[in-house]
């Protein structure tokens, strides 16, 4: 949402850089374009004037060089993409793969390696999309793993605080791939698809997966803890 309403702001401010640039340049707004913060009359390539001489200007004649954009995302229901799960036309994609290491003797799951990778169209900022994707994968592992309310018989948090409620930590965290896949979202603005907590949806079942991978038996009751681990492997052992 807040890039559709971003791109408008841009564009309203384009739009006044390039009103203002026209009446120096002595040339027809039509005629005017931007590249790499210089703005130019098409087709002349020597009538030029750098974008923060126009700003400069504008600044001096009529003050601060605002723009402004709104967003409302369409209601749920539509025929756009992604209205049967939520209110963005772009949503992306990720697939993920996991390694774990599993102590039989114990039921302690490290993982020690995961792979991520996204279709989230035109990547505008990669450092902030590879670290929100990160984020969201860390959050996905401590569901997984070690998060878990307990309560008494009354209803109560038997586990209200971080002494007792377990979250990953710094030394929990497994070294991350995160990889891309090109692509174009003609939805979202300039090509951008969303990119949340799409990290954090398969970390889950793909940590169990690399489980039951590992040690042979599926368990299917979240979070997946060293005693459920254990006790998994010694019912796999009676059988056996």
């Amino acid at each position: 949402m807040s890039g559709h309403a971003v791109k408008q702001a841009g564009e309203e401010v384009r739009g006044q850089i390039i009103e203002l640039a026209a009446e120096l340049l002595e040339a027809n707004v039509a005629d005017l374009d931007i590249h790499r913060r210089v703005v130019f009359v098409k087709g002349s390539p020597e009538k030029i004037v750098p974008f923060e001489t126009v700003a400069n200007e504008f600044f001096i004649r009529k003050g601060p060089l605002v723009g402004r954009g709104s967003y409302s995302p369409p209601k749920l229901g539509g025929k756009f993409k992604g209205a049967a799960v939520g209110t963005s036309p772009a949503y992306s994609f990720a697939a993920q793969v996991s390694q774990v290491e599993v102590d039989e003797e114990t039921g302690q799951v490290m993982v020690t390696n995961v792979w991520d990778v996204h279709d989230c169209g035109t990547v505008i900022n990669p450092d902030l999309l590879h670290a929100q994707v990160e984020g969201a994968l860390f959050m996905g592992m401590g569901e997984a793993m070690y998060e878990e309310v307990v309560f008494d018989d009354k209803g109560k948090p038997l586990n209200a605080n971080l002494g007792e409620y377990r979250v990953p930590t710094a030394l929990d965290v497994p070294r991350v791939t995160s990889e891309l896949v090109d692509s174009y979202e003609p939805a979202g603005p300039w090509g951008a698809k969303e990119v949340g907590e799409g990290a954090t949806l398969p970390t889950m079942g793909c940590y169990a997966n690399a489980i039951y991978d590992a040690i042979g038996v599926r368990i299917r009751d979240l979070p997946l803890t060293p005693e459920k681990v254990w006790r998994a492997i010694q019912e796999r052992k009676k059988q056996s």
